[in-house]
């Protein structure tokens, strides 16, 4: 039997229109080797297919974001 510890940087993200959570981001970024992880999870499907171009927005902000931290680690 062996442990195996891994140390993760969490990322997190909440899409709001008009005051309302409409959409969380989070992401999984382990320091040292291995494959970040994202999830997106609609919370307000109604606002989602209203506002569909300002929430993607939002996601594509967040996993830039995510990039940023995720280079920043090879450096």
């Amino acid at each position: 039997m062996a442990l195996t510890i891994t140390q993760l940087i969490s990322v997190t993200g909440v899409s709001t229109i008009n005051g309302e959570q409409v959409a969380y981001f989070s992401a999984q970024i382990p320091q040292g080797s291995g494959n970040s992880t994202f999830n997106r999870n609609i919370t307000n499907q109604e606002l989602y297919d209203a506002n569909k171009k300002e929430v993607r927005a939002d996601e594509s902000e967040f996993q830039s974001k995510v990039y940023e931290v995720e280079d920043g680690l090879l450096q």
